[in-house]
């Protein structure tokens, strides 16, 4: 199943074509590579499919829905988000705690929740734990624990 489809995508700056009319299908279950030069236009193609720049052309659906023209807190609600190369963003925390920070937009507790710390907040927390663990232990990074 196609769990983001990219069609036609081009991007322009002035006279300059960063993308230039890119098609691919991203499947679901797998693992897909971007690669290429510097200056071949693929963090432009990242900032197009989380919503930091519009395409100038093309359609980009994820799940089957566009998401072009959405807002990138937007997309990222759907299930789509991204990082950044920056890996001391979050220095001073545990790699766990790094992993659970990428959760946050899909926790459903308030702040009065957080701030009296009710059992439904604790309880949400601790399967996001669960979960975080999961995902290392997926892309093999459990001994970093």
């Amino acid at each position: 199943m196609t769990v983001l489809r990219v069609r036609n995508l081009v991007k322009r700056f002035g006279g300059l074509t960063a993308v230039g009319r890119v098609d691919y299908d991203f499947e679901q279950g797998t693992i897909s590579a971007v690669i290429g030069p510097n200056g071949a236009g693929k963090t432009t193609l990242f900032n197009m499919i989380t919503g930091i720049y519009a395409p100038d052309k093309g359609v980009i659906e994820l799940e089957g829905r566009s998401i072009v023209g959405l807002k990138p807190h937007r997309i990222t609600a759907r299930g789509m988000a991204r990082t950044f190369q920056n890996i001391r963003l979050f220095g001073g925390m545990s790699v766990i705690e790094n992993v659970m920070v990428g959760m946050h937009g899909h926790l459903r507790s308030g702040l009065l929740g957080i701030l009296l710390q009710l059992p439904r907040v604790r309880g949400e927390e601790r399967r996001a734990e669960i979960e975080a663990y999961q995902l290392l232990e997926y892309v093999g990074l459990e001994r970093q624990l």
